[in-house]
């Protein structure tokens, strides 16, 4: 056989070059994260006041936690747990001297899909496109005892669409991000019936998470 060192050169480069082909995307992999940071809600006033003094608590602390699969540099996946907080709507009564307080609680699943555009082989931006399928329960509380007349202890569960944006730089192994999300409509109507409302809000938060490659 001639020249069997330049044809076992050949073979090898070809081989090199198909290997590449096969080998791992490595901007393909998948991550987990956990995070918080803090949440805010709207109050539909249609559901909430009473037309006595209300005083409501529309912000809290709240955290996620996620697992997700970067698909390439440009796409990335997500499922999640949020408890985006606790939150207050306080009424009080100068006539009867009774306060009434409910305290309105959201948490939710996230299911959506990120578009992300590098800024480097580390750094880039990301937005966030889905649904937050939710539960907002409410709780009244009645100083004395007095029953409620206005919303009853109650939850309810509604699909929002979700929205948001940030930025992220991943490393090797770990990563840092700072996100804005907007959940949009949580909870149920009191109108025209109020039996079995948990009164609506608009939910947000802005959060700071930690990401793991594996």
């Amino acid at each position: 056989m001639k020249y069997p060192v330049v044809r076992c050169a050949v073979v090898a480069t070809l081989l090199s070059g198909a290997v590449p082909a096969y080998a791992a995307d490595p901007y393909s992999f998948f991550y987990v994260g956990l995070g918080g940071g803090y949440s805010h809600v709207d109050f539909y006033p249609a559901d909430f006041q009473t037309g006595l003094t209300d005083i409501p608590k529309d912000y809290d602390a709240g955290y996620r936690i996620f697992v997700g699969w970067q698909m390439n540099r440009n796409w990335a996946a997500e499922i999640g747990y949020t408890q985006v907080g606790k939150f207050k709507y306080s009424t009080e009564n100068p006539a009867t001297n009774v306060n009434q307080e409910i305290d309105y609680k959201v948490t939710g699943v996230e299911v959506s899909i990120l578009p992300t555009v590098p800024l480097g082989s580390k750094l880039s931006l990301f937005g966030r496109l889905g649904g937050f399928f939710s539960q907002a329960r409410t709780t009244v509380n009645n100083p004395g005892g007095i029953p409620s007349g206005f919303i009853p202890n109650s939850q309810s569960s509604e699909v929002s669409f979700l929205s948001g944006a940030g930025i992220q730089y991943l490393g090797s192994e770990a990563g840092l991000r700072i996100e804005y999300e907007n959940f949009g409509p949580v909870g149920s109507a009191c109108q025209p019936s109020a039996s079995t409302c948990s009164g609506r809000a608009n939910a947000q938060m802005l959060s700071v998470n930690f990401m793991f490659k594996f």
